[in-house]
């Protein structure tokens, strides 16, 4: 009769020969039935090679080997580190008591790095908490683990008290993250070179996640498609001709970076009309009125402490969703939109945003642009002003457009290259004749 290594030694003979096969006259649906029986070999395969070295550490394997110690017997012949060695170890001594996760160690969607997620929640659970206890919620996050991403998973180990006591899970998950919060801001760093011969700069950051969030958030309010078709319906209503090219993901990227750069308010943070993007996070009513310190958490996944989150919930950028018991949503905040001055106040509740028709840029993306030449002594009032988007004011001043106020409602008229017919910006304003 074999014995399991033999078959083993057997199933290795067969990977090697399908490994070498030629897998170009295979279907798409071949191929997949193939990349998921080796995901259910390879969670086999993980679950025996626990078992392997949960016997082996008692039967001293690393001596047969001639290894000093199990974990340099694991690290050297799985190629890891000394330290993810011993965490094998753990786990798979671990498993030996823990039938629950054992069992969930072979479905699909579930991994060494679940399992070591879960382990480690253990660990961390509070000391008069009972065996029984701990070993009931283990149970639960192993049950949990496969239908869940790992970011996912992540969160819910971190609250993995939850389930028998939630307030104080809440209240050791916000400990962490204000602790977790200030070593970020301790951290923060930034780089800049000088420019070069070709006039570029590099740069670098390391900040918090949820600033990153923020910064993803207006990021992606400049490149989605959305936008992006918006900017080339305007092109061709307008008659701007632009040469088409094949820009890659991060060069477009850069070029969102740029503008909002360029928009940085010049006189005071926070007092140039705010962004153009809103950061969504998440917040329950009771820490929003402080009768709790359950955490929030951002739209991109970033747990923020219910201080923190009370701090910046009505800053300008930050959309809190508030929710009930239920989670369901009480209320969405909005934005307080502030401007440098006067002037550029009533210009905005003027114009509502970029006045140049077919454009949807809001005023904090707005810069304001004089009808008649400042600089040929035209002066710097509201009747001479009209709020435009970067990209617009640039074509303002690169075209034969022209602008001229209305004198009937003493609003600007936007008239296309050798056009006497006035177009106009009618998400914001009627046209009037």
């Amino acid at each position: 009769m074999s014995s399991p290594s033999e078959w083993l030694v057997s199933l290795a003979g067969d990977l090697n020969r399908a490994a070498t096969a030629n897998l170009d006259s295979l279907s798409a649906r071949e191929l997949l039935r193939m990349r998921s029986t080796i995901a259910g070999l390879r969670r086999s395969l993980d679950a025996l090679d626990h078992r392997v070295l949960a016997i082996g550490a008692r039967k001293d394997l690393h001596r047969t080997a001639g290894a000093s110690s199990i974990s340099e017997l694991v690290a050297t012949t799985n190629g890891v580190s000394r330290k993810e060695a011993a965490k094998s170890i753990k786990l798979a001594q671990h498993l030996e008591n823990s039938p629950v996760l054992a069992q969930q160690m072979r479905k699909p969607g579930m991994s060494p790095i679940k399992a070591h997620l879960i382990t480690e929640a253990v660990d961390k659970l509070p000391s008069d908490l009972t065996s029984k206890q701990k070993q009931h919620i283990e149970d639960e996050l192993a049950l949990a683990a496969p239908d869940m991403s790992v970011e996912q998973f992540k969160r819910k180990t971190r609250r993995a008290l939850e389930r028998i006591d939630r307030p104080r899970a809440n209240q050791i998950e916000n400990d962490e993250l204000i602790a977790a919060e200030a070593t970020a801001l301790r951290r923060a760093s930034f780089w800049m070179t000088r420019a070069d011969s070709d006039g570029m700069v590099k740069g670098g950051f390391e900040i918090d996640a949820l600033t990153a969030d923020m910064l993803r958030s207006v990021l992606d309010s400049k490149t989605a498609p959305r936008y992006r078709a918006i900017q080339q319906r305007t092109s061709a209503s307008s008659g701007i001709n632009e040469a088409t090219s094949t820009v890659g993901f991060r060069e477009t990227q850069g070029e969102a970076f740029i503008e909002i750069l360029r928009h940085l308010p010049r006189d005071a943070y926070g007092n140039h009309g705010g962004v153009a993007a809103t950061l969504m996070v998440t917040i329950s009513e009771e820490s929003l009125t402080e009768r709790s310190v359950a955490a929030g958490i951002t739209e991109h996944g970033t747990p923020v402490s219910a201080g923190r989150l009370r701090q910046l919930a009505w800053n300008a950028g930050i959309l809190p969703a508030v929710l009930n018991s239920k989670s369901q949503i009480l209320d969405l905040g909005r934005e307080q939109r502030l401007h440098s001055s006067a002037q550029r106040k009533a210009l905005a509740h003027r114009d509502g945003g970029c006045a140049f028709p077919g454009c949807e840029r809001p005023p904090g993306w707005c810069e304001t642009h004089h009808i008649r030449p400042w600089s040929k002594g035209a002066g710097t009032n509201l009747d001479n002003g009209v709020l435009l988007c970067g990209y617009h004011h640039r074509h303002m001043h690169n075209s034969n457009w022209r602008i001229e106020t209305n004198p009937r409602d003493r609003l600007p008229d936007f008239y296309p290259p050798g056009s006497s017919k006035p177009k106009r910006n009618t998400r914001y304003q009627p046209l009037v004749a």
